[in-house]
C-alpha cells in the first residue's frame, strides 16, 4: 500500500486535525498538528488512532511523541509541525566477510578554491604515503541480511552488499583480522590488490597536482619543481631534467641529469653525494661530494667532502666551502665576480666562530668602560667596590670566551693535506683558504695544484 503525500480525516471546520505527510519509500511519516479554533473539538488519542487505522500504519508507530505533540498543539493552540509519527524498520543488506578499507588510506578529497580562503593548496597532496606496520585495511564478519518493514508492515526484501574483495599484494603483509604496510612508502590498489611502493615516481613536475612531495623512499621526477614548491626525501632523488629548485631536502643520493637553476633563496641540503651537469644561483649543503661537470656559476657551495668539476668545470663566482679538495678545469674569468674558496676547515662551526667573535668583541668593550670608570677619580668605596666585582666577573668571562675560541680553532682545522687542483687558469681576484690560512691571487695562474706547507704554515701554488 502506496501512501506517498499529504492525508488526514475531514472533520468539522474548527476541528483539531493531524496532517499525515509519507515518505516515498513509505518509511517515514510525519504528521502536522493543526489546533482546534472557535471552541472547536481539540485533537483526541481516538481521533489519531482512527486516523492511523484508516491510512493503516501499523508499525513503528511513535505513540509518546504523538501524545506529546497532541497535548502541545491543545494547550498552547498553536500548530506543532514535522512530528515523527512512525518510522519503519530500515532492511539490512547481506555483507560477505571481508577487508575493509581503513579510512586514513583512502584518497583525500582535492579542497576547493574559495576566494579569501587561507587554504595552503601546495600542502595538498594526492598521494596516499604510508609507515611500515600501519593497518590498510582491517576484516569485517559475515553480515546476514534482515527484511525490513514499511509503516504499512509491508515486508522490504534485504539486499546483498557490493564488497571490493581487498587482497595483500606488493610489500605488504596479511594477517588474520588486518592488512599491513611491510614497509614505508605510496599505498596503491591495482585490481583490489593493496601495495607498497618503495618509490615515488612522478610522471610531471611538482605543482598543484601533486603537492609539496615529502616520500620516504626514493623519488624520481620527470619534470621540474614549480615556485614555491618543496621536495622532501628519506632516500635518493632522481631528477631528469633540469631543477628549478627552491627548496630540496634529500637523505640519499640526489642525480640531476640536468642542472640545477636556484630560484629565490634557493636552498639544497643533500645526505650522500650531490651529481648535476651544472649547478647556477644555488645554495647547496652536502654532507659528501659535490659533482658538477660543466659549470657551478653563482653558487655558495658547502660540502663534508670534496667539489670536483671535472677537468673542464668551471666555477664562477660565489663560494666553495669543502672539507678535502676541490677540482675544476678553471676558476673565475676577468670583470666577473670575485670566486672564494676555503679548504680544510670545518664550515659547519663558522656561525659559533662569529658568535664568539662577537661575544669576545662585546665583553671587551665593556672592558675597556671599566677602565674608564676606575681610572677617574669619583667614586666612593661602594661604588668602586661594585666596579671591581664586574670587572672581576668580566675577565673570568672574556678568559671563558678566549679559550673556546682556542677549541674552535683546533676543532676548525680538519685537513692540512686538503687541496685544490685546477686544471686550467685560476683568475687574478680569487680568494683562497685553507685551513685558516689565506692567499690571494694577484696574477692569472694555469694549471695550477695549490696546497698548504706545513713547514711554513704559507699556501703554496705549485704547477701540475
Amino acid at each position: 500500500m502506496k501512501s506517498s503525500g499529504k492525508t488526514t480525516i475531514s472533520s468539522g471546520r474548527n476541528e483539531g486535525r493531524v496532517i499525515l505527510d509519507f515518505s516515498e519509500d513509505d518509511m517515514e511519516v510525519y504528521g502536522d498538528f493543526i489546533p482546534a479554533v472557535q471552541k472547536g473539538v481539540p485533537i483526541k488519542y481516538e481521533y489519531i488512532k482512527e486516523l492511523l487505522e484508516r491510512v493503516n500504519v501499523c508499525n513503528g508507530v511513535f505513540w509518546d511523541k504523538i501524545e506529546e505533540a497532541m497535548n502541545v498543539c491543545n494547550e498552547t493552540c498553536k500548530p506543532v509541525k514535522k512530528v515523527l509519527i512512525a518510522r519503519g524498520n530500515i532492511p539490512v543488506p547481506e555483507s560477505p566477510a571481508h577487508f575493509h578499507l581503513e579510512d586514513s588510506v583512502r584518497k583525500p578529497a582535492r579542497p576547493k578554491f574559495e576566494e579569501g580562503a587561507q587554504t595552503n593548496y601546495r600542502a595538498f597532496s594526492p598521494f596516499i604515503i604510508v609507515r611500515k606496520g600501519q593497518t590498510l585495511a582491517r576484516s569485517r564478519p559475515a553480515v546476514a541480511g534482515i527484511d525490513g518493514k514499511t509503516v504499512h508492515g509491508v515486508t522490504v526484501p534485504f539486499g546483498k552488499n557490493e564488497v571490493m574483495p581487498l587482497s595483500a599484494g606488493k610489500n605488504v603483509l596479511a594477517q588474520d583480522d588486518k592488512i599491513c604496510a611491510a614497509l614505508d612508502g605510496l599505498f596503491i590498489i591495482s585490481n583490489n590488490t593493496l601495495n607498497v611502493e618503495p618509490e615515488l615516481k612522478i610522471k610531471g613536475s611538482v605543482g598543484y597536482a601533486t603537492g609539496n612531495i615529502e616520500f620516504p623512499g626514493n623519488v624520481t621526477l620527470d619534470g621540474t619543481v614549480n615556485d614555491g614548491f618543496k621536495v622532501k626525501t628519506g632516500g635518493n632523488l632522481t631528477v631528469r631534467e633540469t631543477l628549478d629548485a627552491t627548496d630540496i631536502i634529500v637523505q640519499g643520493d640526489m642525480q640531476v641529469r640536468g642542472g640545477m637553476i636556484g630560484r629565490d633563496r634557493a636552498l639544497v641540503k643533500v645526505s650522500g653525494n650531490l651529481n648535476a651537469r651544472f649547478i647556477q644561483n644555488c645554495k647547496v649543503a652536502c654532507k659528501k661530494n659535490i659533482t658538477a661537470s660543466t659549470e657551478i656559476i653563482n653558487s655558495t657551495l658547502y660540502t663534508m667532502d670534496s667539489i670536483n668539476a671535472g677537468d673542464k668545470g668551471t666555477l664562477l663566482g660565489g663560494e666553495f666551502f669543502a672539507f678535502h679538495s676541490i677540482r675544476c678545469g678553471r676558476i673565475g674569468k676577468a670583470n666577473s665576480l670575485p670566486v672564494k674558496l676555503h679548504l680544510g676547515s670545518d664550515w659547519t662551526l663558522l656561525q659559533e666562530i662569529e658568535s664568539n667573535k662577537n661575544m669576545l668583541r662585546l665583553l671587551n668593550a665593556k672592558m675597556e668602560q671599566v677602565s674608564i670608570y676606575l681610572a677617574g677619580d669619583n667614586l666612593d668605596a661602594a661604588k668602586m667596590a661594585k666596579v671591581k666585582e664586574m670587572e672581576t666577573r668580566l675577565n673570568a668571562e672574556i678568559l671563558k670566551c678566549k679559550q673556546k675560541r682556542e677549541d674552535l680553532r683546533t676543532r676548525y682545522i680538519i685537513d692540512r693535506e686538503a687541496v685544490l687542483v685546477c686544471y686550467g687558469a685560476i683568475a687574478a681576484g680569487t680568494l683562497i683558504e685553507i685551513c685558516g690560512v689565506e692567499f690571494s691571487v694577484e696574477e692569472a695562474l694555469n694549471k695550477t695544484r695549490i696546497a698548504l706547507d706545513k713547514t711554513s704554515g704559507r699556501i703554496v701554488p705549485m704547477p701540475l
